[in-house]
């Protein structure tokens, strides 16, 4: 078999704008194929530490193969970033978080996510819990899987797809694949990501997940820390956008409206930092890619 390989997505920019220090900690709440993270580990150094979670532990087993080499400094979980909170996780200087699929995801065919090759409609991330999106689509009413095509896909025929999908109840990425030519016709290319991103969504509930991380990961923050979220759709940068504004809002005097007390964070990146035209060409699945970077103050 192949080995399992993942480019990192704007790595250059991730580590100008993080800054890993030597000696410092870093949280790598999505860890992928270890990619970001050895890159932290060389910046950080001997003294330093990396704290990996996956949801994943097809990831984490790779994962963990990869940077054997800094395994003194490692401690790496089978965890998804939703319960951060409750994880017991100290506070760190750096908290990473890549939202986009790994590698293995879209290549592996068993895994469900791609539409391009046959394999059992799963998209599930940890497979060792939860509904495959096959049992989900099965469960579901035609009213809420239109509602969760239009809300996730921004589909505009979400009703008419939910009604021919729900009719067929496909077990395969392929007949889910044929469910959509039928109802998109010559529309299907652009129609197929959509569809597939729409239940990996719910099915992963990877906005519910989303907002756990953006609540707790800054309150892990050490003074002077920073956080970094990538996301890949309007709806997940939307939501760190949104975030990391109202963080950095000051308080104000409803009177007045002068500043009464500063806020402990301040954005970074006051747009969206985008691949390069280069890196986009070397790696197509890096193009929806927006980096957004909330610090910590020091007092």
């Amino acid at each position: 078999m192949t080995p399992l390989t993942h480019i990192p997505v704007l790595l250059k920019e991730t580590l100008e704008l993080l800054a890993p220090k030597k000696g410092e900690t870093v949280l790598d709440v999505t860890l992928g194929l270890g990619g970001h993270a050895a890159a932290f580990l060389e910046k950080i150094g001997p003294s330093g530490k990396l704290i990996g979670l996956d949801t994943d532990p097809d990831n984490l087993a790779v994962a963990t193969k990869n940077l054997e080499r800094w395994k003194t400094q490692v401690d790496l979980r089978h965890a998804n970033f939703r319960d951060l909170g409750s994880l017991d996780l100290p506070s760190v200087d750096i908290v990473f978080a890549d939202l986009g699929l790994s590698s293995p995801h879209i290549d592996l065919p068993e895994r469900g996510f791609t539409f391009r090759e046959e394999g059992p409609l799963d998209l599930r991330f940890d497979r060792t819990r939860g509904k495959s999106a096959a049992e989900w689509i099965v469960d579901i009413d035609e009213k809420d899987l239109s509602r969760v095509f239009s809300k996730y896909g921004e589909l505009k025929q979400a009703r008419r797809l939910a009604e021919r999908i729900k009719e067929v109840e496909p077990k395969t990425t392929v007949a889910l694949a044929e469910c959509v030519r039928e109802i998109a016709t010559y529309r299907a290319p652009s129609v197929l990501p959509q569809v597939f991103q729409a239940l990996r969504i719910v099915v992963n509930d990877e906005l519910g997940a989303l907002d756990a991380l953006l609540a707790a990961g800054p309150l892990l923050l050490k003074p002077g820390g920073r956080m970094g979220v990538m996301s890949y759709h309007s709806l997940e940068d939307r939501a760190v956008k949104n975030v990391f504004r109202d963080l950095a809002t000051p308080k104000r005097s409803e009177e007045t409206g002068a500043i009464t007390e500063e806020s402990p964070f301040v954005v970074l990146t006051k747009k969206p930092v985008r691949p390069s035209e280069e890196e986009a060409a070397e790696n197509p699945r890096s193009r929806s890619a927006h980096l957004r970077v909330l610090g910590r103050r020091i007092f």
